[in-house]
């Protein structure tokens, strides 16, 4: 992502439509061309098209905006997701893959325009717990009560709790952020999980403890790696 520089708005003598009048005209055709790609499927911007099967698998009690789900649903950009205490869901958006346990709230939000242009997506566990893995060179955004996620090519497991966000870096690089304070931050860089408690108050050095690798398994993240015909990086 780079920042493109803005022509000046200053006319040319020699032309008709002036240098502003001509960036405005092209910056409206990219925003309409941006809209098209995600209308046909370019759902945030670590996706490819939809997958030909979302739904990979669906027990109990799953919503998408209020409506059950069924194994043909196709979730999307300014969906909710939500599980009832017996559900448990695992689907495909793009090249990505997710899998929400029971009582669990999840937003794909629209994606907005950053300063540069770019479209980005915000993925939003208002609550529960989510496990997601991201292609290598992917990035998302991910936002869960107190703490902001920034992920890259990365397998993630996430919950919130009454004490914090309990977060795994299964794999990959992740940077970690107080949302209320985004300059209290962390690195991780993880092989094979490297969990923290994101504290809901705490000053630093206490806001992102260490804490036990729990409630999500090797074998539930292979297996949303399987979902989009990839490996977890431990599977030779």
């Amino acid at each position: 992502m780079h920042p493109y520089s803005r022509p000046s708005s200053k006319p040319d003598p020699g032309e008709s439509v002036g240098l502003g009048e001509a960036w405005r005209r092209t910056r409206r055709r990219q925003l309409l061309q941006r809209g098209s790609a995600v209308a046909a499927g370019l759902l945030l911007p670590w996706t490819s098209l939809a997958a030909e099967r979302p739904i990979h698998e669906l027990r109990g009690s799953v919503s998408i905006n209020g409506k059950p789900a069924t194994k043909d649903s196709v979730i999307a950009p300014g969906d909710v997701v939500t599980t009832g205490s017996d559900g448990h869901v695992v689907f495909v958006i793009g090249d990505s893959a997710f899998m929400l346990r029971s009582r669990s709230e999840f937003r794909v939000e629209r994606p907005k325009e950053d300063a540069f242009g770019a479209l980005y997506g915000v993925l939003r566990l208002v609550s529960g717990a989510l496990g997601a893995t991201f292609r290598k060179g992917g990035s998302a955004r991910l936002v869960a009560s107190n703490a902001t996620i920034g992920i890259r090519g990365t397998g993630i497991y996430l919950e919130t709790r009454g004490n914090g966000v309990y977060f795994c870096t299964c794999w990959g690089s992740t940077e970690v952020m107080l949302t209320d304070q985004p300059a209290m931050r962390e690195r991780i860089e993880a092989t094979r999980h490297s969990p923290r408690l994101v504290a809901l108050r705490a000053s630093e050095p206490q806001a992102f403890m260490p804490a036990p690798f729990e409630t999500h398994t090797d074998q539930e993240m292979e297996i949303l790696e399987k979902c989009v015909a990839r490996k977890a990086p431990w599977v030779k």
